[in-house]
């Protein structure tokens, strides 16, 4: 398996949309990887973590293959993950080569999205189709055990993260998600495959959350847990992503920060084999 980050900031992106702070500020000067769009991972070249409005941008600029992908996670409707408008072109008269019909998992609130801005929820015209997955359920799409997990996040829809499983390796993707909770780690006792990569929620960096979103300090707290619970072991790849200028660190510092506790610090680009 393999994960490419292609995007690391949370929703103002970073340097954010409309701000001139100073670290918005140095991030323009510094550029490289202090350059953050909004959420994107893929897994492979055909499991995709959400939809940015920065979708196109990706793939003119990392190389994303959209035309690859056969499943679609979505972890909440937020407007930096759920840019939905963007399914409508998988269907003629604008795409004249995606043959596929693309699978779709996400909440009820991303359900009411696609079908405000598609006036569907798929079909084979219309080349995906979408799946409503509730906390602690599992699909399988393609060769890909998928189960969702309860988000600590938005107070007003239940947002989930995602456990993805392939031949004997997963993935634990959790973003925009706090600490995890008691059900999150039943369910996650509950799955035979080990964690073969972690990605943690940092969007807060320098600041605790838990609650909301994670800092630093969390997500090593949460490292520790999985490890001591032997959901992971020493093998385990643990990685921080998703960050705001809120947090304080640019990438340098951040990096420093997580390599000092075991962690790497994701950026725009940005792909690991396991």
């Amino acid at each position: 398996m393999k994960i490419t980050y292609y995007g690391t900031a949370a929703g103002e992106a970073w340097p954010g949309v409309f701000c001139e702070c100073e670290l918005c500020r140095k991030a323009r000067e510094l550029g490289g990887k202090n350059i953050r769009t909004r959420s994107q991972a893929l897994i492979n070249d055909d499991l995709l973590l959400d939809l940015p409005p920065d979708n196109y941008l990706h793939t003119l600029y990392y190389g994303l293959e959209l035309g690859k992908v056969r499943t679609l996670l979505f972890t909440h409707s937020h407007s930096d993950h759920c840019y939905t408008a963007d399914l409508e072109l998988l269907r003629e008269p604008y795409s004249h080569t995606y043959t596929h019909n693309m699978q779709v998992y996400g909440n009820d609130a991303v359900e009411q999205k696609i079908k405000a801005s598609c006036r569907t929820l798929g079909g084979d015209r219309e080349r995906f189709s979408f799946h409503r997955i509730m906390p602690n359920e599992t699909a399988v799409s393609g060769p890909y055990t998928i189960t969702a997990l309860r988000a600590t996040h938005a107070k007003d829809e239940t947002c989930l993260f995602y456990h993805i499983a392939q031949d004997e390796k997963a993935i634990l993707y959790a973003h925009d998600t706090g600490a995890l909770t008691a059900e999150n780690l039943e369910t996650l006792t509950l799955l035979v495959t080990p964690l073969t990569l972690v990605s943690l929620d940092c969007t807060q960096q320098k600041i605790r959350d838990g609650k909301y979103h994670m800092g630093l300090a969390d997500a090593a707290e949460q490292k520790e847990m999985l490890l001591e619970r032997g959901l992971a072991d020493a093998r385990t790849i643990f990685v921080v992503n998703h960050f705001s200028h809120n947090g304080g660190m640019l990438h340098e510092e951040i990096s420093r920060e997580a390599e000092s506790r075991g962690m790497i610090a994701s950026y725009d680009g940005m792909c690991l084999s396991i």
